[in-house]
Formats: C-alpha cells, sequence, structure tokens
C-alpha cells in the first residue's frame, strides 16, 4: 500500500502550479504522467465548459444509441475524448452502481452511459480502461449485475474490476474544514495507477444531502464509515472533493429519481419527461455539473449545502453559465 508521503494527484496537482501558472486547463489535467511539459498542456486538454445534450427518445429500443450518441455529441462538444485520454493512458470510469436495482429505477448510473464512454477511451488509444465503484450493497457482484452495467461494460471492452477491501488508505486532506484525513481508494487518486478518472454518476434525490450527483458520487471513492458523514454532509462532501481529482464529469440525467432517493425502487419516482430529464451534462468542473442538474430538480444550486461549499471553497463554478455553457439536442 502508498503511505500517506506518496504524492496523490490533487496534491501533485498543488504542487505542479508554481510550473504551470497561467495555463488554463490545469485545474484539471493533474498528474506527471500526463503533463510532462507545459506545450502538452496546451495541446492536449478539454475546452472548460459545460454541454448539455437533450434527447428524446418515444421507443425504448431505441435507447441504448440514443444515449450513446448523447454522450458523443456532449464529449465531442468540449473538445473530444483524444484531448483528455492520451495512447497508453489508465482509465478509471466511476459509475454510481450502489445499489441493486435495474437501470429503469433510476438508482444507478445508465449503463449505456458508461458503454459509450468505455467506447471513447478505447477509440482515444486507451491503454486500459477500468469500470468500478464501492457499493452500498453487501455483495457488490448483484449490484453490478443488476444494474445491467457489468455486461455491458465488458462488451464495450473495459475490466470490470470490484474494490479491494486492503486498498483503501487514509490519506490527510489538505485545507479541510471538517473532515482532516479519510480513507481513499488507492487505485482513484494516485498518479501511479491512473492517469484519467471520469465521474460518471446519476442525478436523484438524497434524503440526508437533498441531491445526490458528480460531488456526491465521490463516497463511491472511499472506504472508513461513510455512514457516519451523514451527519453535516455538506462540508464533509466538499472536503473529499479537495482530495479527489476528477478529470470530467459525466452527469447521467437521461432519468432522474425525484422522490425517495438514493434507493429508488418505485417507477413513480422515475422522471424520465423531456421537461426534465432526457439529458446528459458534461464538464470538466464538477460544481458547474452539480449546479446545472439542481436545476432539473427545481432547485437553486446555492440552496444545495454542498454545491454551495464546493464552491465557496474555490473547487468550482456554482454559475455554471461563467464557464462557457452549450446545449444540443438530437
Amino acid at each position: 500500500m502508498f503511505s500517506d508521503n506518496k504524492i496523490s494527484r490533487r496534491t501533485f496537482l498543488k504542487a505542479g502550479i508554481a510550473v504551470g501558472a497561467g495555463v488554463y486547463g490545469l485545474s484539471y489535467l493533474g498528474t506527471i504522467q500526463r503533463s510532462p511539459a507545459i506545450k502538452k498542456l496546451k495541446e492536449h486538454r478539454l475546452k472548460p465548459g459545460l454541454v448539455v445534450v437533450q434527447g428524446n427518445v418515444s421507443d425504448t429500443a431505441d435507447e441504448p444509441v440514443t444515449i450513446k450518441e448523447m454522450v458523443r455529441r456532449a464529449v465531442n462538444a468540449l473538445g473530444g475524448m483524444d484531448k483528455l485520454v492520451s495512447r497508453g493512458d489508465r482509465v478509471i470510469i466511476k459509475p454510481n452502481i450502489a445499489w441493486n436495482q435495474r437501470p429503469e429505477f433510476a438508482a444507478n448510473t445508465n449503463p449505456y452511459v458508461v458503454a459509450a464512454l468505455v467506447e471513447l477511451c478505447r477509440d482515444a488509444g486507451a491503454g486500459r480502461v477500468k469500470v468500478m465503484d464501492h457499493t452500498c450493497s453487501a455483495n457488490p457482484e448483484t449490484s453490478y449485475t443488476t444494474s445491467g452495467i457489468a455486461a455491458i461494460a465488458r462488451e464495450s471492452g473495459a475490466e470490470v474490476v470490484y474494490v479491494n477491501k486492503n486498498r483503501f488508505t487514509d490519506f490527510t486532506i489538505p485545507g479541510s474544514k471538517t473532515i482532516k484525513s479519510w480513507p481513499f481508494y488507492e487505485e482513484m487518486v494516485h498518479a501511479d495507477e491512473v492517469d484519467v478518472l471520469i465521474n460518471v454518476p446519476i442525478a436523484k434525490q438524497h434524503g440526508t444531502s437533498r441531491l445526490s450527483m458528480g460531488l456526491k458520487n465521490v463516497f463511491g471513492m472511499i472506504g472508513g464509515d461513510r455512514g457516519s458523514l451523514h451527519t453535516d454532509i455538506h462540508p464533509k462532501i466538499a472536503d473529499l472533493n479537495k482530495f479527489v481529482k476528477i478529470d470530467l464529469t459525466v452527469l447521467d440525467a437521461f432519468r432522474i429519481l425525484k422522490n425517495h432517493g438514493p434507493t429508488g425502487g418505485r417507477l413513480d419516482d422515475v422522471d424520465n419527461s423531456a421537461e426534465r430529464a432526457r439529458r446528459i451534462i458534461v464538464s470538466t468542473d464538477p460544481v458547474a455539473a452539480d449546479a446545472y442538474g439542481a436545476t432539473l430538480f427545481g432547485i437553486q444550486p446555492m440552496d444545495v449545502g454542498y454545491i454551495r461549499e464546493s464552491h465557496e471553497q474555490g473547487l468550482g463554478e456554482i454559475n455554471y453559465h461563467l464557464k462557457g455553457f452549450e446545449e444540443i439536442r438530437l
């Protein structure tokens, strides 16, 4: 296991700011393996901003093709996956696979969103693409299977793996407000093991944090007593995101769970209307992605504690229009 003294992806990023000051995009291109020179940073990066793709589907049989095209259009609008993933890169795609629920219940990330990202990473030349989550189910295999993610991710060319309970290591969180340190999954936070980390949450209501989207999805990257974090949860979510280095957030809002989250289980709680759902949101800014996601529930981003906290602590822009905003309809 790694020691706490070994450099994390976010710690390296902060150290690298002194070298790369003034180069926009350094905040999301954070490891020495991916950015050995300022020249490479300028040539290989996604554009800043937030892209929302909306696609209406009248026949569920058309969903796989439509959802994949929505993801591709969104990523391409930011410059294309090859601006983020270089040939040979080790990529981790981290969906929400927390619950033993089928896709139509919107408790887990839509499997076709995951499939599209795997294919885009492979097409960009990734050397390895892994799909993983620290589930809430006692048996992670049930969630991986029932969600539909395991099968389709493998078919698309990914390694589907379960977290190893022995690979959570306690790390200090610099500049934290409430959590001084916490166990993070080594493979998701160390430059020695991952070059690109893509966070792929689903948009849903949450009984404690009000909403669960990208910033909350980091709970699937940590160990320890996760239940204890639900007390005074909002600054704690912000603290965790100070350490984890997310390269790209892809928010699945094709279906949204509007009530009884995060577990769901009733179709009456799922909104798949064109008014609120049927969207894929992509951004290099996790705060901007969640800020837009909040509006799908009729909630102002500033009214969600962890989004406000994350913005105030400099983790991203809550006024997502300021980042460069584009809407695409299929």
